[in-house]
């Protein structure tokens, strides 16, 4: 069923057909539900787990499924792609944009993969035969945060040296 919803995503957002509902979410609850949601797959893997998020509500225009999705793409992938360590996800306030960072000790994405791991079909090779996964969870989410005006994007030191992958969008008031 997820591959099918997966393909599905991908043929809304190739013909530009995916249906967005705008409305005052509060990011904060949303990362915070998804967070809960995926506890159970880091505990079984003892890694550390941790969610830091201001005191109050962080509001922004954005379809809540939608972005919903973005974000347990990421959490999920940190979670994946880390077989010992950590998975942190973090929440900030910067300057007007709402900018939520999934951060983890994993396997890192190496200096050639790094430019294309946003790409329709782009798997680690490293780790194919062990983690299953379509390569276009990410795809989607930039088309995602694109049509919420947002950006997404990521960080890694390289091999076995974790990741960092960011979204920003704009903060409501």
């Amino acid at each position: 069923i997820n591959l099918i919803n997966t393909l599905l995503d991908l043929r809304k957002v190739e013909e530009g057909k995916m249906d967005y509902q705008f409305a005052k979410t509060d990011l904060k609850k949303l990362i915070s539900e998804v967070f809960e949601l995926l506890r159970p797959l880091a505990q079984t893997k003892a890694l550390e787990f941790t969610f830091i998020a201001p005191s109050k509500e962080v509001l922004v225009n954005a379809d809540a499924e939608k972005l919903k999705q973005v974000i347990q793409n990421l959490i999920d992938n940190a979670i994946k792609y880390t077989p010992t360590g950590f998975v942190r996800v973090e929440l900030k306030e910067e300057n007007g944009l709402a900018h939520a960072t999934v951060s983890d000790s994993g396997y890192g994405i190496g200096p050639n993969l790094l430019p294309q791991v946003f790409d329709e079909f782009t798997r680690d090779e490293r780790v194919k035969k062990e983690i299953r996964g379509t390569g276009l969870g990410l795809y989607i989410a930039k088309k995602i945060m694109e049509a919420h005006n947002g950006k997404i994007w990521v960080e890694s030191q390289g091999e076995n040296k974790g990741s960092i992958f960011h979204i920003s969008i704009n903060e409501i008031s």
